[in-house]
């Protein structure tokens, strides 16, 4: 008996021993173009994500330009008014089509460009953070920060960047291309010493015999945009509980550590007479419900009861929209699935951070936290 009692004892430290309970880092993606006065500091982040959880913050994306055949920066993050008080992870999107279109020199030039636009925009952030941290100081230690102000910079990034993300959806045709330019930038001076991690999408995650495996230390699983939202067949381009489980469901672990990347987004894909007209942004479920503009079609399709413009684009009566946006039931059932891909030290990233999303945060992100 006492022996029973004692394996029974030890059985079961084990067990909690074996997976311990723990709740997934939160943290966010930022992908405008500007930043809001005060948007990345303090309260409501806080609320959700923690101190020291790094916000992923959108720098650039760069594409192929034909007419200066090679690659350019677009969308470039505007820097007069940002300002952080946490870890920041410079985001950079680079078009599948560039690696389509470049040589093989240009991309062996592409990782010090991109290294180099990176840092322009870090030194922005910490000059950002010098003039903010001489505004709350005291003398002595307005004296000491002008004292190192040379390498106030170097100190601020050596300190708030621990990692750079690059975001691609590279294809079995562009794969060399790709991986050659994760091989270059780790050669950087701005990737010494830091974590670089890429996006993984779903069919890179499936097909990874095709696809490969990219050359860095982590990968963010992207589990969001899973059809083409221009197919009129599509009943959810955004998130499809039955899409995901098609990508994840019976594969193997993936050789990468993963964060898993969730979206808190919707968009209204357009139609007239059949043909796609484009994604009309800021659109929900709320602004639906307007019944003056539009009536629901079931299996969310709305059809436009009058012409109307939004955003410059006008929309006419009879167009159809279809509102693509995760489900929160949706959301909360792939945690079973998603379960088995999380590690140890695997955040919960949501995309994206809009302070006018706070109650939709509020009731989701406890529970998609909770059993991890």
């Amino acid at each position: 008996m006492y022996r029973l009692l004692l394996f029974s004892t030890f059985f079961c430290i084990f067990l909690a021993c074996a997976k311990p309970a723990r709740q997934p880092v939160i943290s966010f993606y930022y992908w405008k173009t500007s930043v809001e006065p005060g948007v990345l500091l303090g309260e409501p982040l806080l609320r959700f994500s923690p101190a020291e959880a790094p916000i992923f913050l959108h720098f650039l994306d760069v594409d192929y330009s034909a007419g200066y055949d090679g690659p350019v920066p677009i969308g470039e993050l505007r820097m007069e008014t940002v300002a952080v008080e946490r870890p920041v992870v410079p985001v950079v999107f680079i078009t599948n089509r560039l690696f389509m279109q470049s040589r093989p020199e240009q991309v062996d030039s592409l990782a010090a460009k991109v290294a180099r636009k990176i840092r322009q925009r870090l030194d922005d952030l910490a000059e950002k953070a010098r003039w903010k941290a001489l505004e709350q100081a005291d003398d002595v230690t307005r004296a000491q920060i002008e004292s190192h102000r040379d390498s106030f910079a170097e100190d601020w990034i050596q300190r708030f960047v621990p990692e750079i993300q690059i975001d691609c959806d590279w294809t079995p045709g562009t794969r060399a291309a790709y991986f050659h330019f994760l091989e270059a930038f780790k050669k950087q001076e701005i990737a010494q010493g830091r974590t670089l991690s890429c996006t993984v999408r779903l069919h890179q995650f499936r097909e990874r015999k095709e696809n490969g495996i990219p050359p860095v230390q982590r990968g963010t699983l992207m589990c969001y945009n899973m059809a083409n939202p221009q197919d009129t067949a599509v009943q959810n381009a955004i998130f499809d509980l039955s899409l995901l489980k098609g990508y994840i469901e019976d594969q193997p672990g993936y050789p990468l550590p993963l964060d898993i990347a969730l979206p808190v987004f919707s968009w209204g894909a357009w139609f007239r007479s059949g043909e796609f007209r484009g994604l009309l942004s800021g659109w929900d479920a709320e602004l639906l419900d307007d019944t003056t503009n539009f009536y629901s079609l079931g299996n969310n399709l709305y059809r436009l009861r009058r012409d109307t413009v939004w955003a410059g684009d006008y929309l006419r009566e009879g167009d159809l929209v279809r509102l693509d946006a995760p489900a929160e039931d949706d959301l909360l059932a792939s945690k079973s699935l998603l379960q088995p891909l999380f590690g140890a030290d695997s955040r919960l990233l949501f995309f994206d951070w809009d302070t006018t999303k706070i109650a939709q945060y509020e009731r989701l992100i406890p529970q998609m936290r909770a059993d991890y």
